[in-house]
């Protein structure tokens, strides 16, 4: 029969009395308060088993005095993470609540692939993901960013976006769903995409596909 509000608060009340009958010394001691188990919300069961893997070297540890940095540094080596709540479950238990990086972009990266996550960490994988976008050219993720920062700022929808190519002049392309590819400066990239969105449907540019946007306040394109 599961205990009403009132007494798990009693329950808790004797909890920390006791506690503060005895030294620290004595806590540490004791396998009362050794974790024993975790409870995971916010991952699939693979996940969940391959964080659990990690989290073994804390198991047997005190609750009390639990390393937290030990803690920041298993859920920081796991890119799927952007953020995590902890609660202790007294007196051997951690509630662990997890929210997933959003996932960017496909990139591949010696010769395996990732996806590109809203927290800044390549995330391992056996596919592409064809609903996100595919990133070229071997840039850094701070490359990535800077640009998906600048299509955000543009009136274009990142989620038009086919693949994105970078080149060692830190210049990219875009080639969008509909098959039209822009040439981007290196600098200005925001005025470049808004320029080219004002004008993509105007009649003397229908059926272009290649806008090079490179040479500033002048258009160039292309059928091909």
């Amino acid at each position: 029969m599961p205990l009403s509000k009132g007494r798990k608060i009693l329950i808790y009340l004797l909890l920390f009395f006791f506690l503060g009958t005895i030294n620290n010394k004595y806590i540490d001691k004791t396998q009362i308060f050794e974790i024993k188990n975790f409870k995971l919300e916010g991952l699939n069961k693979k996940e969940e088993l391959n964080l659990l893997i990690q989290l073994d070297q804390i198991k047997n540890q005190n609750i009390f005095f639990i390393s937290k940095k030990k803690l920041i540094k298993i859920f920081n080596s796991n890119n799927l993470i952007e953020s995590f709540k902890i609660n202790k479950n007294y007196p051997s238990d951690l509630n662990i609540s997890i929210k997933k990086t959003s996932f960017l972009a496909n990139i591949i990266s010696d010769e395996e692939n990732f996806i590109i996550g809203a927290n800044k960490k390549l995330i391992k994988s056996k596919s592409t993901d064809p609903s996100l976008p595919m990133v070229m050219g071997n840039p850094s993720v701070e490359d990535f960013f800077l640009i998906r920062q600048d299509i955000l700022e543009s009136l274009i929808s990142f989620r038009d976006i086919k693949k994105l190519y970078f080149f060692p002049s830190k210049r990219w392309d875009i080639e969008f769903k509909n098959e039209v590819l822009i040439k981007l400066p290196i600098n200005n990239s925001v005025e470049a995409l808004d320029a080219y969105f004002k004008v993509r449907n105007l009649s003397q540019f229908y059926n272009k596909k290649v806008f090079d946007m490179r040479v500033t306040n002048q258009i160039i394109v292309n059928e091909l």
